[in-house]
């Protein structure tokens, strides 16, 4: 089975990829004083030739003030546990 990977997308948004869709970031939180556009609704990124992607970890949950719990499952989630 694929894992959904948490990610940061342009160290603006918070979000996740799901494994049958691996150009699309599916958005947890924006933060607008990070660069985000500002949307009245959190819509899907689609990954572009400049976009910059990373695995997300327990840090950028507290950074993006969402709680890491119920994500904290490496046999569901990719995540970066070095951070």
């Amino acid at each position: 089975m694929d894992k959904i990977k948490l990610v940061v997308y342009n160290e603006y948004a918070l979000g996740y990829i799901m494994p049958e869709q691996p150009d699309k970031v599916c958005t947890l939180v924006n933060r607008i004083t990070l660069g985000a556009p500002f949307w009245v609704m959190n819509e899907p990124y689609f990954i572009g030739a400049r976009d910059t992607v990373r695995l997300a970890s327990r840090k950028d949950f507290d950074t993006f003030r969402l709680s890491f719990e119920g994500y904290d499952n490496p046999q569901m989630y990719e995540f970066d546990p070095t951070r």
